[in-house]
């Protein structure tokens, strides 16, 4: 017969299963949040980075080259709301939105909507500035034309991916406030 310190080890496990979800919050800290990936071709040179929405679908593939210059491009895949435009072809005025513990940068964008690929790619490039925003946010949040929330990416590891993408494309750090919305 097992002693009873040995079945309230067993039971715990259940104990905490049964008390719902706050006691179980209590117990297990939450993930951190995952970073930025960064892959590097040497050979282009070029440098690609990812990252999963806070929503767990949507997913951002980013890039730069030496070739094309100093400048960032990208697209949004697995997006499943409503909140952005799905006619194939179709260009969406949105802004990124990079927020700080106390401040916040917005940049216009247009997103080009393939229904071929079910995917949002950014149309252009976004300046070399955007980096520096990327680099120091907390979080990047897509606005839409109506400026209503689509997703948000958490921006943890977004500064290695910046040095990468400068030291490798050729993008180097610009100051400036010319983005910069007033501090909330």
């Amino acid at each position: 017969m097992p002693s009873a310190s040995s079945v309230s080890k067993m039971l715990a496990p259940l104990a905490l299963a049964t008390a719902g979800p706050a006691a179980v919050a209590q117990e297990m800290p939450a993930p951190a949040p995952e970073a930025w990936t960064v892959s590097v071709d040497e050979r282009q040179p070029a440098v690609r980075i990812g990252k999963t929405a806070v929503d767990g679908s949507t997913q951002f593939i980013g890039s730069c080259s030496r070739q094309g210059g100093p400048r960032f491009a990208g697209v949004f895949i697995r997006y499943a709301g409503a909140g952005l435009q799905q006619v194939d072809g179709a260009a969406e005025r949105v802004l990124f939105e990079v927020r700080g513990d106390e401040w916040k940068d917005a940049f216009a964008v247009q997103l080009r909507y393939s229904a071929r690929s079910r995917s949002w790619a950014i149309a252009g490039s976004l300046a070399p500035v955007f980096l520096d925003s990327f680099a120091r946010g907390r979080s990047l949040v897509v606005l839409n034309s109506q400026r209503q929330p689509v997703f948000a990416f958490d921006l943890t590891g977004s500064g290695n991916a910046a040095r990468t993408m400068r030291s490798t494309c050729g993008a180097q750090p610009v100051v400036s406030s010319t983005s910069s919305l007033a501090p909330r």
